[in-house]
């Protein structure tokens, strides 16, 4: 994991650890807990199994392009909260979801990101939090529509 980051978020992990050697130990001590077991147990199931989640966690893309595929991801996140009160089966969602996927399947390098979207869209539901964040940053009611979108999307 480490071998990804720039020179500028290995700097930041010094100055936050100490070194790396300090944050590899609390990273390594963080990820024996319960939590972080069952986490990776999800990402695992989302990958489909052991092998590619760690190949996808130990060839990350270049630091560019995964931005890149990030600030879409946000537009497009952007733009699928304006559809609020827009039919889920209408087109225009319809074709930002499409992008939405192929974006998805590229920033997290894995062929099929459905089992992944349908669970975000659960905690965009459910979780208080996610909620929050999300109405938050792309306005009133964004959480709700976006979750609409995904599931009309992948459960079709």
């Amino acid at each position: 994991m480490t071998a990804a980051m720039t020179e500028e978020q290995k700097k930041s992990v010094c100055e936050k650890y100490g070194s790396m050697e300090a944050y590899r130990q609390s990273f390594l001590k963080d990820a024996g807990s319960e939590q972080a077991q069952k986490n990776f147990q999800k990402v695992v199931e989302w990958y489909g199994d052991k092998e590619s989640a760690m190949e996808a966690g130990t060839n990350p893309k270049n630091p560019e392009i995964f931005s890149a595929y990030q600030n879409r991801m946000e537009q497009i996140m952007k733009r699928l909260a304006e559809k609020k009160g827009t039919d889920v089966s209408s087109f225009e969602v319809k074709s930002l979801m499409g992008e939405y996927d192929f974006v998805a399947k590229q920033l997290y390098q894995m062929k099929d990101v459905s089992k992944m979207a349908l669970e975000l869209a659960e905690l965009y539901r459910k979780d208080e939090q996610m909620i929050y964040v999300q109405d938050a940053q792309y306005g009133e009611g964004a959480s709700a529509c976006i979750a609409d979108a995904i599931r009309a999307f992948y459960e079709a």
